[in-house]
């Protein structure tokens, strides 16, 4: 799913189908899709349809919240699935600051951002300082 930029579109305008489409960045389809899954337009308006931007704003808004899924540290977002799933065993590998795999009920590729603070190597064991075993 897109994450689209708010910020572009005035609260106090109206848009056109087309105007809106070129402003976000997205095709014609998908402003006619949005009208579909409950984006509001200006009563009255038949062609061109007018939407406001604030309504806009408040739609973007709504479709963005929900683009986030939180990982636990042994899962993976399954393309295929679109769930937080394991990975087969063997299937793991690691480049730059991203782990793939193969998702273990559906076969399909997966992904997981490696946070350079979070990452999740094994922790090394401190050096036993050899003057203790010395003294003796």
């Amino acid at each position: 799913m897109t994450r689209f930029d708010s910020r572009k579109i005035s609260q106090h305008k109206s848009y056109t189908i087309k105007e809106l489409s070129d402003l976000v960045g997205m095709s014609e389809k998908t402003c006619l899709r949005w009208i579909e899954q409950g984006l509001a337009t200006v009563s009255g308006s038949h062609k061109p349809i007018l939407i406001l931007g604030n309504e806009v704003k408040k739609f973007i808004r709504n479709k963005n919240s929900g683009v986030k899924i939180k990982l636990k540290r042994h899962e993976f977002y399954c393309f295929k699935c679109k769930q937080p799933r394991r990975a087969k065993r063997g299937s793991i590998s690691v480049s730059g600051n991203t782990k793939g795999g193969l998702c273990s009920v559906c076969n399909g590729k997966m992904s997981k951002t490696i946070h350079p603070i979070k990452k999740d190597y094994k922790i090394r064991s401190t050096p036993i300082q050899m003057s203790i075993f010395n003294s003796i």
